[in-house]
């Protein structure tokens, strides 16, 4: 939509001036979220694990795969959402096996383990914390440091480096 408005900011304030600048600004800034073109082909993850593409129509289907994260530019960005989603599966279900029930309860008496990513090493590292889950965040924890490195050993420090903390790395065998 190109519309051509004339603005005399001589009749503005000074405040409205800065206003208005900032208004410019923020409708010239371009979005960073892609979504679909009407026609435009994309990609998502469908009922049988596959990367498959689609034409974006605005269709109910379309719009429900976008809202929850299903629509994707890419077949490689389809690709490395669904090889996520299976780390964190592997990395959940591993906790369930192994994970000390009488040590779940956060009670500020038991430590939970997590997976991250050493800042400058770019290994996984299990840290730490009994200040009780974060809300909003999937994040797997583990009744044992001992536990979470059999997870890592388990899924793959490569596989959790890429796919979980997007760091560049050869693919290599789970060790």
């Amino acid at each position: 939509m190109n519309e051509q408005i004339t603005i005399h900011l001589d009749n503005l304030t000074e405040e409205e001036r800065e206003q208005f600048k900032k208004l410019l600004e923020k409708g010239n800034k371009e979005s960073r979220v892609w979504e679909p073109e009407d026609r435009e082909i994309y990609y998502y993850i469908d009922e049988y694990s596959c990367a498959t593409k689609d034409n974006w129509e605005g269709l109910g289907v379309d719009i429900d795969r976008f809202d929850i994260g299903n629509a994707f530019k890419t077949r490689e960005e389809a690709e490395i959402a669904l090889e996520r989603a299976r780390v964190k599966t592997e990395l959940e279900r591993y906790a369930l096996e192994h994970n000390d029930s009488k040590k779940e309860a956060w009670d500020g008496n038991n430590f939970h383990f997590e997976i991250a990513c050493g800042y400058l090493s770019k290994e996984c590292i299990s840290v730490s914390t009994n200040t009780g889950p974060y809300r909003g965040e999937s994040i797997t924890y583990f009744t044992s440091k001992e536990i979470a490195e059999g997870a890592i050993k388990s899924v793959g420090k490569d596989r959790i480096l890429k796919y979980l903390f997007d760091v560049d790395c050869e693919e290599k065998t789970n060790d």
